[in-house]
């Protein structure tokens, strides 16, 4: 009988455990009196694990005592630096032997993997990875704590292996470093030594020792180092995916290098605890996250903004290299600056599309922007030149269907209009004594030769507006079936006016080589009378 009420307890405590939550069995202080306040020291912090970090976070303690300690009652805390947003677990049916480690972790304690002996579930929920805290507490009384200001994404922050953790040397920031990605890999992507001695720390590496290394190699100059495109809104979370990209032309070593949104709002330095050489030519991709870009050499520490105007800068110490400022995003666009110094945000392709819905060119070279079109200009092939805008006596208005009697009256209306010059009929547009149409617009250069005779419809459709094919542009005003008056202009100008009086029905109106007007009588398209698009035979 005592035995099953033994089990029942044990499962009534690991329930709790397993549960996460955060109001577990009441333990009163005497049963962690027993722990002097520096007996356990905390050794190893891994909060940003690669991947998700509700998974595979953990925190390794150490007895520095001669004895082994019991854990029990014992109470794990997270919490910001200042205290605030504390989280805590008390430690069940623990203990660790004099001179070992211990590592706890976020797993349910009947999943543990095999590098943790203690799983505290959700209870702690995850481990901040920056301005953080983690406590060791008993009752009021403070095992040991220790504060951690940044993380780096599937590295371990241990303490320097050189000698026993202590809860003193903890409190020193300069003693603690990142695993090394040359170490032991917990799980693919991770590494540190939870549950074993850390490795050992490299004495800090001043920026003489990283040039001495790299053979002298300096830092980025003026000039040789340029902010060449950025991702500030992804699709996707903002904190995970943004990105900046930068360009070396010159051969330099990048420890110390910052990013920031201004030169009094500078990141920490990148590559600070180990030494980065690069070639001329090399471009580096900052990140939010290892899947920001298909490749991220160093970890983004601030956030761009989405909309506004903004700024990135580039530093090495307080000494700004290089500034790039950019008004507003769009969603899964990149900014970019191309070899001659354009702005511009990306276009989407199936070239430049690096994730799912997310388009640019991390880590390679940029393409060119777009040529922005000054006005009053238009691309002929690949090289833009002056529009051509006709002048009044170089177009004239020859034909037109004001009464259409085969298909929908608005969509068979036409104007038929004959070029005297070669012109450009780029910017040209359509009015009645009300209204305005749209201008004709359109990058390409829209050239005519002399003599050319284009139609101006309603709809550019064959089966809608009667069977007229092509249509050099649309007719943006309606032709009354009454007394009207219509004009064709570029610019403000009026290039030609016709005026006309009850059509007849399913009948153009045509103007001949003497100015001379009268009714069609050819058919067109669907039995319509007209010749659009055609010269027009000599009136009576």
């Amino acid at each position: 009988m005592a035995e099953a009420l033994d089990w029942a307890r044990k499962c009534a405590c690991l329930w709790v455990v397993v549960c996460g939550c955060g109001r577990e069995a009441v333990e009163t202080e005497e049963q962690c009196d027993t722990v002097s306040e520096g007996e356990v020291a905390i050794s190893e912090i891994h909060a940003n694990p690669d991947g998700s970090d509700g998974n595979d976070e953990y925190i390794e303690l150490f007895n520095a005592s001669a004895e082994v300690v019991e854990l029990d009652g014992l109470v794990l805390v997270s919490s910001r630096s200042d205290g605030t947003g504390a989280v805590e677990h008390r430690l069940r049916d623990a203990q660790i032997s004099p001179g070992s480690y211990y590592a706890l972790g976020n797993a349910p304690p009947l999943e543990l993997p095999s590098h943790l002996d203690y799983g505290y579930g959700s209870a702690l929920g995850n481990l901040r990875n920056s301005d953080a805290t983690i406590s060791l507490r008993c009752g009021g009384r403070t095992i040991d704590r220790v504060s951690y200001a940044r993380t780096r994404d599937g590295q371990a922050l241990e303490l320097d292996g050189r000698s026993s953790p202590d809860s003193e040397s903890n409190d020193d920031a300069d003693r603690w470093c990142f695993a090394s990605n040359d170490g032991v890999e917990v799980w693919p992507g991770n590494y540190g030594s939870p549950g074993a001695a850390n490795g050992v720390c490299e004495a800090a590496q001043g920026e003489s020792s990283c040039y001495e290394r790299a053979g002298g190699l300096g830092p980025p100059i003026d000039g040789t180092i340029r902010i060449t495109e950025w991702m500030a809104n992804p699709r996707g979370a903002d904190g995970d995916f943004e990105w900046v990209e930068v360009f070396l032309s010159e051969a330099a070593e990048l420890h110390g290098l910052r990013l920031g949104s201004s030169p009094a709002a500078l990141g920490p330095p990148a590559f600070e605890d180990s030494c980065f050489p690069v070639d001329a030519g090399t471009r580096v991709v900052f990140g939010a996250g290892p899947a920001a870009a298909p490749r991220v050499d160093a970890e983004l520490d601030f956030s761009l903004g989405n909309s506004g105007a903004r700024s990135i800068v580039i530093a090495h110490g307080e000494r700004v290299l290089d500034r790039v400022d950019y008004d507003g995003s769009e969603e899964g666009r990149a900014w970019q600056l191309d070899a001659d110094d354009e702005l511009c945000i990306v276009e989407p392709s199936s070239d430049n599309e690096y994730a799912e819905g997310n388009f640019g060119t991390p880590g390679q070279a940029n393409p060119p922007c777009p040529v922005v079109l000054p006005e009053g200009m238009c691309f002929e092939g690949p090289t833009p030149r002056p529009i051509r805008n006709p002048t009044a006596g170089q177009v004239r208005i020859t034909e037109w269907m004001a009464n259409p009697s085969k298909v929908d009256n608005r969509a068979g209306e036409w104007v038929e209009v004959e070029f005297l010059a070669p012109v450009d009929v780029n910017g040209l547009v359509w009015s009645d004594l009300s209204a305005s149409g749209r201008p004709l617009q359109d990058d390409e250069c829209l050239a005519v030769e002399a003599g050319a005779i284009l139609v101006f419809a309603r709809s550019d459709d064959p089966d809608a507006n009667g069977g007229i094919a092509p249509v050099a542009g649309e007719l943006g005003v309606s032709l009354n079936n009454t007394v009207e008056t219509i004009s064709v202009g570029v610019g403000g100008a009026v290039l030609d006016t016709i005026s006309y009086s009850r059509p007849r029905s399913g009948v153009a109106t045509q103007l001949d080589e003497r100015g001379l007007s009268c009714e069609a009588v050819t058919p067109y398209g669907d039995g319509d009378l007209g010749t659009p698009g055609e010269p027009n035979r000599a009136c009576p």
